[in-house]
């Protein structure tokens, strides 16, 4: 039987192609789909099953983080000596590929469950994930309940790692579009200097044969740069367009330090966006060129990477938006309704969800519900030109307002209590497991 959901709540933010805003109404949800939004719903059409009073709260569309990692559980704080002595290049030689080469599937799907579970916490709704042992990664994610587009991160220069790409074609065929659909599974790329590119063709061969998507790293250190150039003679986005990666089914991560060739070369292949300013910036890895992006056409959303040591896409969107408004002197760079749209439906389009990141009749039910009772996001002004509710998301709201998630139709939290599972346990099976994992990282750095 399918079930029906009714939301009676405060204001929604619908995020359709007029950013319309209801003051006041109501949400009816079927199975996995909205089927009538508005201020006034007709309620006595439905057999309603379950209802959510969310009278003092508001409504926005799930959060989308187009680029993250789940070893983001496994590496929180840990490699900060490491990264201030030695920089990123060096940690991603004696920490990262190590790390990668050990851990195991169960160690995978044990991260996964407790970044997801943090991602839902903090009010994302869909992930693009990129790790190892990717078939773990579609199981957290179905188990949790969010939606996920999962991709292995690929190389074949790096020893031991040869066969991530085969890996990756094993979990399409295994997990694509498990979950009812919920969980994607795209092919990945770690990032240029890694990878040959023969390497790189194989893996756009790969996607038009499965009619899949690719996620990579490009452009992400002025050090990633140079090294491209050395090796390969052109800048990354350069090279990986002349090998015919690029384009539409495409979302490049971080594109920090780009030419107007380079953003030209986004533009007219399609290719996506996504930014991750707070794990830019704790890297020293610079700030990327977004507002020249996105003026050239380039549809970007918003990411959190694995450096930044969190997965609140609340924090991710203020950083979006102030660390362009200080590079450039310029209060109006980047405005909230932008970097609303970016972390919601313009993300979304980036993985190709396009039944998702709106509020709408006939869109997939990923929504999220935030209380307005907390301090941080008083007084609550919903009117006139000082109306304040939204800017206050984007730049006073953190993960911790977010009182209930619902995804693809089914509640995964309410009232701040995980449904799908049991996070205790969860969070006690992921520790013992990254306990194991260090005493063997111990030994080998």
């Amino acid at each position: 039987m399918v079930e029906t959901i009714l939301i009676e709540t405060g204001p929604i933010f619908t995020m359709d192609r007029s950013n319309r805003i209801i003051d006041r109404g109501a949400i009816v949800i079927q199975g996995n789909r909205i089927v009538e939004v508005g201020a006034e719903v007709s309620k006595e059409k439905y057999r309603i099953d379950t209802r959510i009073d969310a009278k003092k709260m508001a409504v926005i569309p799930g959060l989308v983080n187009t680029h993250m990692h789940s070893i983001v559980y496994a590496a929180r704080g840990t490699i900060e000596e490491m990264m201030m002595s030695k920089g990123m290049d060096r940690t991603l030689e004696e920490f990262y590929y190590p790390f990668m080469k050990i851990v195991r599937p169960s160690d995978v799907y044990d991260e996964a469950v407790v970044a997801y579970l943090e991602a839902v916490r903090s009010g994302t709704t869909c992930v693009n994930e990129m790790y190892r042992h990717i078939t773990a990664c579609a199981d957290a994610a179905e188990h949790v309940g969010i939606r996920a587009v999962i991709s292995t991160e690929s190389v074949d220069l790096v020893p031991g790692l040869e066969n991530d790409l085969q890996d990756n074609e094993k979990a399409f065929n295994e997990k694509n579009n498990a979950a009812e659909g919920r969980v994607k599974i795209w092919f990945g790329v770690e990032w240029v200097p890694v990878c040959s590119p023969e390497f790189i063709m194989k893996t756009r061969e790969l996607a038009n044969k499965y009619h899949t998507g690719i996620h990579v790293h490009l452009n992400e250190s002025i050090g990633e740069v140079e090294w491209s150039k050395k090796k390969f003679g052109k800048r990354p986005i350069e090279h990986v367009y002349d090998l015919g990666l690029l384009g539409k089914d495409v979302t490049a991560a971080h594109c920090v330090w780009t030419t107007d060739r380079e953003i030209r070369i986004l533009k007219e292949t399609g290719t996506n966006v996504a930014t991750c300013p707070t794990s830019n910036m704790k890297l020293g890895n610079g700030i990327a060129r977004i507002p020249d992006m996105i003026n050239a056409g380039v549809n970007v959303g918003i990411g959190t990477d694995a450096p930044n040591t969190n997965l609140d896409m609340f924090e991710a969107m203020k950083y979006t938006s102030i660390v362009q408004r200080g590079n450039r002197l310029d209060s109006a760079a980047m405005p909230y309704q932008k970097i609303i749209r970016m972390a919601t439906v313009e993300g979304a389009q980036a993985l190709g969800f396009e039944d998702v990141g709106s509020i709408e009749p006939g869109k997939k039910a990923d929504i999220v519900i935030v209380n307005l009772n907390v301090p941080k996001l008083q007084p609550v002004i919903t009117h006139g030109i000082f109306a304040n509710l939204l800017p206050n998301l984007v730049y006073s709201a953190h993960g911790d307002v977010v009182d209930t998630v619902i995804i693809d139709g089914k509640i995964v939290m309410q009232n701040k209590v995980i449904k799908t599972m049991d996070e205790e346990k969860a969070l006690e099976r992921a520790a013992r497991s990254a306990e194991t994992l260090f005493e063997q990282m111990n030994q080998l750095v």
